[in-house]
């Protein structure tokens, strides 16, 4: 169990996945020259808990979890299933910002970088 993993956020995986790769050198050097921004990530799961996360691609190439928030370039409040979705490429950023279900406090443009993080990270096959 890493210390990015939270109890009942499907989420987790996820971030931990990320911060894996990150660990890799040509990775994280693409990663922080794509986005070169600190983005927050506040999810809501089921039972209606929430915990953050602070993705660092502009200084450090990590993940980590917080309790608090501090001050970031963007941060993305979402449910904890719609961003498994998004970072699984099966939910749409904007489509998500559009109904509501994606709420952005900061740099709208970095918000949309983090998409692009995950599909660089992709493990499955690309067609």
């Amino acid at each position: 169990m890493s210390d990015l993993a939270a109890d009942g956020f499907n989420a987790s995986a996820l971030l931990t996945q990320l911060n894996d790769a990150l660990k890799d050198d040509k990775i994280k050097q693409k990663a922080l020259a794509q986005v070169k921004a600190v983005l927050a990530i506040t999810l809501k799961n089921k039972e209606g808990k929430e915990q953050s996360w602070i993705l660092d691609l502009k200084n450090e190439g990590n993940v980590k979890k917080v309790d608090s928030v501090p001050k970031t370039d963007v941060q993305l409040i979402l449910k904890d299933a719609d961003f498994v979705k998004l970072a699984n490429g099966k939910a749409n950023g904007q489509k998500l910002f559009m109904n509501g279900a994606l709420k952005v406090k900061g740099n709208m443009m970095k918000a949309t970088a983090i998409e692009g993080v995950f599909k660089s990270i992709d493990p499955r096959p690309k067609l």
